[in-house]
């Protein structure tokens, strides 16, 4: 059933100008892609903090040019 959904999608897309099937591409994949760049970049910066406040607690220098 989703092989042939999909394949009427494609045969819609096929005939469809040009312009209008760069449009819609855009139109799907720009989000999609912005979308997804999004949840890599909260993931790697979930792991960045967890690894960073590991070692800040273990001694870390701290922040720079301060002193007490």
């Amino acid at each position: 059933m989703l092989v042939s959904w999909y394949d009427g999608v494609e045969l819609w897309l096929v005939q469809l100008a040009y312009p209008l099937q760069v449009a819609l591409v855009f139109a799907v994949l720009v989000p999609l892609s912005w979308g997804v760049a999004r949840g890599v970049d909260r993931a790697l910066d979930v792991l960045a903090a967890r690894f960073t406040r590991g070692r800040d607690a273990a001694g870390g220098r701290g922040e720079r040019g301060r002193t007490a």
